[in-house]
């Protein structure tokens, strides 16, 4: 059943996307977006299985929205505080309960582990405790997505096996091979 919100939700995206670029035209900025149309069919596969889902690095929102809109306990973490803004501004804009929050989706116990790093872009690990601030952990959830920076996967992958649950799952979204769940 096709669902109007996701249209609605991806045109405002792009359009927030545009208008970034033109913001931030000749600036470094660490917002890349993945392919938001496809996290749609991806998230609806991982419905039957998971019920609550974290974006590490949630940027503009969109994919923490797709997670509510389809039926999951949605969180993201933006370290961004206009992201947040611009995250929160959207997700009422197409009725979404999706929740975000300001700071560092990097576990304190983790911020000097950088030994996996090979990136040059490195993950800010500095920032607010987010999981504080929300009163939960990796642990907590079923389903934890991320688009990790080029050589950064490892660190990632390492960082969710360390905090996540049992029932944790990481999704990673890569250019080359598109959304992977890992775990």
């Amino acid at each position: 059943m096709h669902d109007p919100r996701f249209d609605e939700l991806l045109r405002a995206g792009a359009e927030i996307w545009r208008d970034y670029c033109n913001e931030n035209a000749g600036v470094f900025h660490r917002v890349i977006p993945a392919d938001h149309a496809l996290a749609i069919d991806v998230l609806r596969d991982q419905r039957e299985s998971a019920n609550t889902f974290l974006e590490l690095g949630s940027a503009t929102g969109v994919i923490t929205i797709i997670a509510d809109l389809l039926g999951f306990d949605a969180y993201g973490i933006e370290i961004e505080s206009d992201l947040v803004d611009t995250s929160e501004r959207l997700a009422e804009e197409v009725g979404s309960a999706a929740t975000f929050i300001e700071g560092s989706f990097v576990p304190e116990e983790y911020r000097d582990n950088v030994d996996l790093l090979e990136s040059d872009y490195m993950t800010p690990t500095e920032g607010a405790d987010a999981y504080s601030d929300m009163g939960l952990d990796i642990a907590d959830f079923d389903l934890v997505y991320a688009y990790p920076w080029p050589g950064e996967e490892d660190w990632l992958i390492e960082m969710v096996r360390r905090f996540g649950g049992d029932r944790t799952r990481l999704m990673i979204y890569t250019v080359r091979d598109g959304y992977e769940i890992v775990g």
